[in-house]
């Protein structure tokens, strides 16, 4: 089990936020995922973009979280895409089906 880290890429998140990840996103760390944003949700936020080129692991109940979470995103007004998704990440998009439900943009 690996750790996570996050970075906000953009310098404000009142409406628009960047996060960048890296390392592994498992059961172990999907909860300070979430949290981060979660927090930007309560904060205002409402545009997410999540650039995944720096995550070397990702299991199955991490993509359905994210899911979750590009839904409360929805719920709100806003939207959640990902950027740079790392090859990981899209191998298990791919396993699970939720490339067709979870937008990923080049970045």
């Amino acid at each position: 089990m690996g750790c996570l880290s996050v970075r906000q890429a953009s310098p404000d998140c009142a409406l628009f936020c960047m996060f960048a990840f890296s390392g592994e996103l498992d059961v172990t760390s999907v909860g300070t995922f979430a949290d981060t944003v979660v927090r930007s949700l309560e904060q205002g936020g409402r545009h997410f973009c999540l650039d995944l080129s720096g995550l070397t692991w990702c299991d199955n109940g991490s993509l359905f979280t994210l899911l979750g979470i590009r839904n409360a995103a929805n719920h709100a007004g806003g939207s959640l895409s990902c950027t740079a998704v790392s090859t990981p990440v899209r191998e298990a998009l791919y396993r699970t089906g939720l490339n067709e439900l979870l937008p990923v943009v080049p970045g």
